[in-house]
């Protein structure tokens, strides 16, 4: 007989976290026990002195996987840990422009130009949450002096250049940051602020009960008569022990009944749970598992003139490794028509010294031989660059492998997603004016190389958009603006997979102030899907931080 809680939530990224945390305050306020809410997720927990800070195969096979789409047109990048990519991102928190929300659909096959996000969201609309997630993450924007050194290299670039330059907001704790530059791999001190600090770590405080290693594989709905109970949730035990973990079925099956499924697994998870389960679900959207993006991900690299740095802009480009992550950026690009806008960003790579770059010189590409082991040697005189572009998300999932989220040809962290992506005309336009801006600034009196990135033919990113996209109407989107999927009352994706569009920014503040906005949709009308009723007067507040299990007064 199938275990019963009243609400499971499928992944503790930033989606399932928020929504577990603004649940949890309701059942508190409502007298009712929080554990009737249920976590699953399929990665591992860690404790922040269980990361480590290494590129070692094995270490990053414990918290990554490498997904390549099954046509070689995308590379994407995703975190397999309780907490989601919130371990793993760089903490780089910005609100969209404006003009993200009011983007227009030009593809043919979806019908007539219209307005991509529905009608009640816009950046208005959405500033309230954005306040609300920037509380809750502890988000600041360093000062000048704070921003790191090669963040500090890129915005005099962009001034000897005539660009304006801004920093940028972090998830960070200042007084608990130790400028180490390894946030890519988990922070270790316990300053970045991952929804294991706050969100996820104050809901389980507050009752709320997370399942580790567990791989949701189908979804049905609940027998006629099942006393308000609308769906079943089929989930696998993964093996996710040591280094190089298998990530396969242990043989052990749990089912879980529940009155409200949120699905938070990602945009690589969502939409194959219910491409899966579309046999048992015939209602859902026919637009399931398309509108897969990248939010425009473009990575280039720069090879800096020691020489000419110091005799251009006065520096010396020591120690470059020190500070955050991510600290700089121009929005001297963001103008001009839909779809042509993008923003460059100085993002810390460095340390991925095998990247396959081509600088475009003729002859044999810069990744190889001699070449490659010159860049190699010269990687302490690299900045990365990410430019976020209006593209038009251009994957589309094909079929659904049997178990899991991807074919797992081995027990490493790269995996085949059954996904194609195909670049339109306008996203390979965005991307080629992307790089003729940034070849522009930093060849400008031969001041440094740049280096355009081979690692794909297509598509390399850390932030995957898409797949259950909300929408006006079923005909175009999977779920509506409260991200609860059309006709299927109580099923609810919350999570990147939402997201419509490209955002020109990093997108956890987005996703997490879209998932603050369905989350407090969601308890409004609690009641009328079974569980408890707001009391007068209930409000939502920020949750608590926490290192360990130890709450840090603020």
């Amino acid at each position: 007989m199938a275990e019963r809680v009243d609400v499971c939530i499928v992944g503790s990224g930033f989606g399932g976290s928020i929504s577990a945390w603004r649940l949890a305050e309701l059942y508190q306020a409502a007298g009712t026990d929080p554990a009737n809410i249920l976590v699953l997720e399929r990665g591992a927990r860690f404790k922040h002195t269980d990361f480590r800070q290494s590129m070692y195969v094995g270490n990053l096979a414990r918290v990554y996987e490498l997904i390549q789409s099954a046509d070689g047109g995308g590379q994407v990048v995703v975190a397999n840990a309780v907490g989601g990519g919130s371990n793993l991102y760089l903490a780089a928190s910005l609100r969209a422009p404006s003009e993200t929300f009011e983007r227009r659909d030009h593809r043919p096959d979806d019908g007539p130009d219209r307005r991509m996000w529905p009608a009640q969201i816009s950046r208005r609309t959405l500033d309230p949450y954005y306040g609300r997630a920037e509380a809750g993450l502890r988000v600041s924007r360093p000062r000048w002096d704070q921003v790191s050194k090669s963040g500090g290299l890129w915005a005099a670039t962009l001034a000897a250049a005539g660009h304006t330059c801004d920093r940028v907001p972090v998830a960070i704790d200042p007084g608990r940051c130790v400028n180490a530059k390894w946030c890519h791999t988990g922070c270790i001190f316990g300053a970045k602020n991952t929804l294991n600090t706050n969100y996820l770590a104050s809901a389980e405080h507050a009752g709320v009960r997370v399942r580790p290693s567990r791989q949701v594989e189908l979804v049905r709905r609940s027998l006629p008569n099942a006393d308000g109970y609308r769906y079943v949730v089929t989930a696998a035990e993964i093996d996710n022990a040591g280094d190089s973990p298998t990530r396969q079925p242990t043989g052990n099956l749990e089912e879980i009944e529940c009155k409200v499924l949120i699905l938070a697994a990602g945009a690589m998870g969502s939409p194959v749970i219910l491409l899966r389960s579309r046999a048992a679900m015939p209602s859902l959207s026919d637009r399931v598992g398309k509108h897969l993006g990248v939010n425009g991900d473009h990575v280039a690299g720069v090879e800096y003139d020691p020489a000419r740095l110091r005799q251009q802009l006065g520096l010396d480009y020591g120690e470059f490794y020190k500070g955050r992550p991510i600290t700089t950026m121009t929005y001297d690009y963001w103008s001009g028509p839909d779809g042509t806008r993008f923003n460059l960003q100085e993002i810390f790579l460095s340390t991925l010294t095998n990247f396959l770059y081509d600088d475009g010189r003729p002859g044999d590409p810069s990744w190889w031989g001699l070449d490659k082991k010159r860049s190699i040697a010269t990687w302490n005189n690299h900045i990365e660059l990410l430019a976020m572009v209006e593209d038009t998300s251009d994957g589309e999932f094909v079929v659904p492998p049997p178990d899991g989220d991807n074919a797992r040809p081995n027990a490493g962290p790269v995996t085949v997603g059954l996904f194609t992506y195909d670049f339109s005309d306008q996203s390979q336009r965005v991307r080629d004016r992307a790089n003729a801006a940034m070849k522009s600034i930093v060849e400008r009196n031969g001041l440094a190389r740049f280096l355009k990135l081979s690692e794909s033919r297509g598509a390399y990113c850390a932030h995957p958009l898409g797949g259950c996209r909300m929408a006006d109407s079923k005909d175009l989107g999977v779920v509506d603006h409260g991200c609860e999927a059309f006709d299927n009352e109580g099923l609810f994706c919350i999570d990147s997979s939402a997201i419509p569009t490209s955002l020109g920014v990093n997108p956890s503040l987005t996703i997490s102030a879209v998932s603050e906005r369905a989350a407090e949709q969601l308890v409004q009308r609690a009641d009328n899907l079974g569980l408890p009723k707001a009391p007068p007067g209930f409000t939502p507040r920020t949750p608590d931080v926490y290192v360990g299990d130890r709450v840090v007064p603020q």
